[in-house]
């Protein structure tokens, strides 16, 4: 390679880090621009990434707080979108996730956490999104939240903690309970991590191991079912499949007729007795 190819060579580097340079800066200062411009902007990236290409993925999930920023409740229903649609990179979901918890009021973000934990297109960063809500329930928020709405937000983080297969999801929500709720802590629900007490690495061990311990010190009787205090929980593993009310009510014309039918037969053998 002689000097003049060398030198055509760094010329044209030193032309893409200078585009590269001014396309980062163009994207990197979001705060000063209107909500509408940036809405634009991501839709740029949107329309680059069904092109095929990756490039700006980082940029468009720095994006997502800023617009959360700038619009506050005005774009939750955007932020929700993207949280929940699968076509969607999943950085860009879970910022678009994080951006919604942070800026819905109590009782909206942990209906949100419900049902994207819920969601089987969501792969990563639940327990982060779990933690963050857990931080918005400071004393002083839950002193202004009614007893109602306190309970509806236990009732979906205990449902969350049956249901998950995220070990430090449901820990994190273990150590809340534990604390707010004290009937919680031998209740039939919390039973429900042992299911989590298996080998594993020393974390696994170290913290649902011990929860194992605790409750096979206390008989399956002596422990409390919280559904007596929040009836909307969902069932527990253990608990006999709910039969239909149009197969019970089967099941007892069924029975009915049986027992009639036992009936007449002992009448018939009695006449046919005596006759």
């Amino acid at each position: 390679m002689n000097a003049r190819q060398v030198s055509y060579r760094l010329i044209v580097c030193a032309i893409i880090l200078y585009s590269a340079t001014v396309t980062a800066s163009q994207y990197a200062d979001y705060s000063r621009r209107p909500l509408s411009e940036m809405l634009e902007v991501y839709s740029k990236f949107e329309a680059s990434f069904q092109a095929g290409s990756n490039y700006n993925v980082g940029a468009a999930a720095a994006l997502m707080a800023n617009i959360g920023q700038k619009g506050g409740r005005e774009v939750l229903p955007f932020l929700k979108e993207k949280s929940f649609d699968p076509e969607t990179h999943e950085l860009i979901r879970s910022a678009a996730a994080e951006t919604y918890v942070d800026i819905a009021d109590v009782e909206d973000s942990v209906l949100f956490l419900a049902k994207y934990c819920d969601d089987p297109t969501v792969k990563q960063g639940k327990w982060l999104l779990i933690q963050q809500y857990l931080d918005k329930l400071t004393p002083e928020v839950k002193n202004r939240l009614s007893s109602d709405a306190l309970s509806r937000v236990h009732t979906v983080l205990l449902t969350i903690m049956q249901k998950t297969d995220v070990r430090d999801a449901a820990n994190r929500i273990n150590l809340y309970m534990l604390q707010a709720v004290p009937q919680y802590t031998n209740s039939v629900q919390r039973a429900c991590l042992t299911r989590f007490a298996t080998e594993g690495n020393e974390w696994v061990t170290n913290t649902f191991h011990p929860i194992k311990a605790h409750f096979d010190k206390i008989p399956p009787r002596q422990r409390i079912d919280l559904r007596k205090r929040f009836p909307d929980l969902p069932p527990l593993p253990d608990d006999a499949p709910a039969r239909s009310p149009v197969k019970v009510a089967f099941a007892i014309i069924a029975g009915i007729v049986a027992v009639v039918a036992a009936w007449l037969a002992v009448r018939r053998r009695k006449v046919h007795e005596t006759s």
